[in-house]
């Protein structure tokens, strides 16, 4: 195979991407191909680099939901051990490193090497997953014929992950309990409060008396009560060590039940049971 070439810029790999764009037109199957796009929108995000570990965080969860908890358990396990143990000096950990812009790495490290990282990532680890997600999905998938009209399901047109609301909606549960766990909390109570939110946004697989630690250990407490600086970077920790593992569980788990419902065929439900 000939070498991948290294010299393109942060913005030819971004370029100017609109999934809405690009899937105007109508199709078949428009499940399938609004996993495709979202799942090629993630892989773009990660070639161009991220501006922090916080959006690292944010991507690789919703990468668990766009490819329907396909990404391999001991990946997020890796990720999390990037997160610990920061140096000193304060720079990153290799990986993390590759996965951050030039301008917000701390570490010395050549672009070229960091960009080559992120196609393997994409290559062997992100692509593998995708086609495991469209597997599991095109039994299930269904067939639409729009008399004339193919706009409706058009997949740039659709709202949710491949069509399925329950897992759209499971991914918003998501990215408001990890951004409200980055914030922090402003008392203990506040955690407890939290501890619902987790319920929905693991699908119940976090463990029953995690909650109960994070309110009861007084470590813990501080941890996600307290504004240091130290503390945010123990809550990133925290969230990629305790939550997106979890998180990827849940959404393996829903996905093989939830069903598509285009974006006006759920609007139209809902109306007619007011």
């Amino acid at each position: 195979m000939p070498p991948v070439a290294t010299t393109e810029s942060a913005a030819e790999v971004d370029g100017k991407f609109d999934p809405a764009e690009e899937l105007e037109g109508g199709s078949y199957r428009p499940a399938l191909v609004k996993l495709v796009e979202d799942v090629r929108d993630s892989e773009r995000r990660l070639l161009r680099g991220f501006g922090s570990r916080r959006e690292i965080l944010l991507w690789t969860q919703e990468l668990a939901v766009r490819t329907l908890g396909e990404m391999p358990q001991d990946w997020f396990h890796q990720m999390a051990r990037q997160f610990r143990g920061v140096p000193s000096s304060d720079q990153e950990r290799t990986l993390v490193s590759t996965l951050l812009r030039p301008n917000y790495r701390t570490r010395d490290l050549a672009e070229a090497k960091a960009r080559e990282f992120r196609r393997q990532l994409s290559a062997k680890t992100i692509r593998p997953a995708a086609h495991r997600a469209f597997r599991e999905l095109r039994a299930d998938a269904g067939e639409y014929v729009d008399n004339g009209d193919s706009d409706q399901h058009a997949p740039g047109k659709q709202q949710f992950v491949a069509m399925r609301p329950a897992i759209h909606e499971l991914h918003e549960n998501q990215e408001s309990t990890l951004e409200a766990l980055l914030d922090g909390f402003d008392d203990r109570e506040a955690i407890l409060d939290w501890g619902h939110d987790l319920e929905l946004a693991t699908h119940g697989e976090i463990d029953e008396e995690f909650v109960t630690r994070c309110y009861g250990e007084r470590s813990t407490r501080r941890l996600l009560t307290d504004a240091g600086q130290s503390d945010r970077r123990g809550r990133e920790l925290f969230a990629a060590h305790y939550l997106i593992p979890v998180f990827n569980r849940g959404v393996r788990d829903l996905a093989g039940r939830a069903k598509e419902q285009a974006n006006e065929q759920l609007e139209e439900t809902s109306t007619t049971t007011l």
